[in-house]
């Protein structure tokens, strides 16, 4: 009798203190999800029901994920990638995979990588040196007789604006083309190539 009461004991004990003897369903996986600006991002938990990376209002950036259905300490778990956004190259989850404990649940995140395209610049009728163009921090010197200039690659979807820093000693230089005419636009899935620098 008395060993009955001693077991019975410790089975109320584990109901009331699930995480300590090993289940409970108290952990969620979750955890950051960095540089994905658009739809797309699927991941799964052990090859289970799919989970789309939502949206935060406050930041207009998908950056953090967390499955719906709690998962018991010592449960396996399996992290993945479906599908990424179109414009990302890859995702890698880390620590994705383990024993679920308050340890391993908290280790977890998504880094992703941008996809970049080439931002090519025409250069016509330069015949001096000294010019100077900018795309934001990215500055280029251009010799005279120069016909192209490649700017620093810029993530897909990024905008871009190439502008004159500086002028030739003795020509002036006007920026045209690209998306909006002006040497400004948005990167699309293609390389950009229509911005043109014309001196006279």
């Amino acid at each position: 009798m008395k060993s009955t009461i001693l077991r019975s004991g410790v089975v109320l004990a584990c109901a009331l203190g699930l995480a300590a003897c090993g289940g409970g369903g108290d952990l969620y996986l979750q955890g950051p999800v960095y540089n994905v600006t658009e739809a797309g991002l699927v991941l799964q938990n052990n090859g289970g029901s799919d989970l789309a990376v939502g949206i935060r209002a406050a930041t207009g950036q998908y950056d953090y994920f967390q499955f719906p259905n709690a998962i018991s300490t010592d449960d396996n778990f399996n992290i993945t990638v479906k599908s990424v956004p179109a414009n990302i190259e890859k995702c890698v989850v880390n620590n994705p995979s383990g024993h679920a404990n308050y340890y391993t649940t908290q280790q977890i995140s998504v880094q992703c990588t941008l996809k970049t395209h080439a931002l090519n610049v025409q250069v016509k009728g330069l015949t001096s040196d000294g010019l100077v163009i900018v795309n934001g921090t990215d500055k280029q010197t251009v010799a005279a007789n120069q016909t192209s200039v490649t700017m620093t690659r810029v993530n897909q979807d990024a905008p871009y604006g190439v502008t004159v820093l500086t002028q030739p000693k003795t020509q002036t230089c006007t920026v045209s083309g690209g998306a909006n005419g002006n040497g400004t636009g948005t990167v699309g899935a293609d390389d950009v190539t229509s911005v043109v620098v014309t001196c006279s």
